[in-house]
């Protein structure tokens, strides 16, 4: 899903229209934006939380030439699922095993 599809999911069950509806995620994903720039923690129950940590500077490896390399320290977000997100991903577990 994408914000255009987020748009049109809107409209049809909330009744928006298609300005309304793109206001209303525009305002979504400002306020997130805003909220993380600032070192707030999101959390919307059932889907999960988000927060703004710092990772430590550390070696890695450079994919391509297999060379160690020094990373430097970087700030980053964490998605941690919740419990109605982790169920609803579990039910799909019956599609990839039968795939197999």
């Amino acid at each position: 899903m994408d914000k255009t599809d987020l748009i049109e999911r809107l409209k049809s069950e909330m009744g928006y229209s298609e300005e309304e509806a793109a206001r209303v995620v525009d305002a979504m994903m400002e306020s997130l934006t805003e909220s993380l720039s600032h070192g707030d923690k999101i959390s919307l129950p059932g889907i999960g939380s988000m927060a703004v940590v710092d990772r430590a500077a550390h070696r890695g490896v450079d994919p391509q030439t297999g060379e160690e390399m020094d990373m430097p320290a970087e700030r980053e977000i964490k998605f941690s699922p919740g419990k109605r997100l982790k169920d609803a991903l579990l039910s799909l577990d019956f599609i990839t095993k039968s795939l197999e």
